[in-house]
């Protein structure tokens, strides 16, 4: 087998072993614990710092699962915007009951979860995104403290698929050189 055949067929299998590793991907998961409940019933609170960016999401697509040891709060995931609204409004703009406003039920919500052991999903876009955590219902919060776990699954994105493909063709190509 020449030089060429050799070096040209190495690139077919890195490019499939890539793809079949970029299928698959791989699972990153974590906990967070003792977080404080808020104690004002249907108001969302928002972390300081935004969630982590996914700066090469033309490479790599992410998808979030959390998860938490409560029923008696919910979660939220909004933009910029909408997180600067919702801190925007006092707490007494809104009649309870009658506006889904900064709630789970809001219409910009990126994603919410209202049962703990369902949790939410999310596929990670590109953007500054926050975290919120509120109380469900009228009542106080039956504890201080709530635990969440996280995965975040990464995969390859259609752009690496496509340089997959690319790196494979040049390989066959490379090994049919005379």
């Amino acid at each position: 087998m020449r030089k060429q055949e050799k070096i040209g067929y190495g690139l077919v299998v890195v490019a499939v072993l890539l793809a079949i590793a970029g299928s698959v991907g791989f699972v990153l998961e974590g906990e967070v614990s003792d977080i404080p409940t808020p104690n004002v019933p249907e108001r969302t609170f928002f972390a300081d710092e935004p969630l982590p960016e996914n700066g090469l999401s033309t490479f790599v697509s992410a998808s979030l699962t959390l998860t938490w040891d409560r029923d008696d709060i919910y979660v939220v995931i909004v933009d910029e915007d909408e997180k600067n609204t919702c801190e925007a409004a006092p707490p007494g703009l809104f009649n309870e009951g009658s506006t889904s406003a900064c709630t789970p039920y809001d219409a910009d919500v990126l994603a919410a979860g209202t049962d703990g052991s369902k949790g939410l999903s999310w596929d990670v876009a590109s953007g500054v995104h926050y975290a919120g955590i509120g109380t469900v219902g009228e009542t106080l919060p039956e504890g201080a403290e709530v635990n969440m776990f996280y995965e975040v699954h990464l995969q390859a994105g259609f752009v690496s698929y496509f340089l997959f493909a690319l790196v494979g063709v040049a390989g066959l190509a490379y090994s049919r050189v005379e």
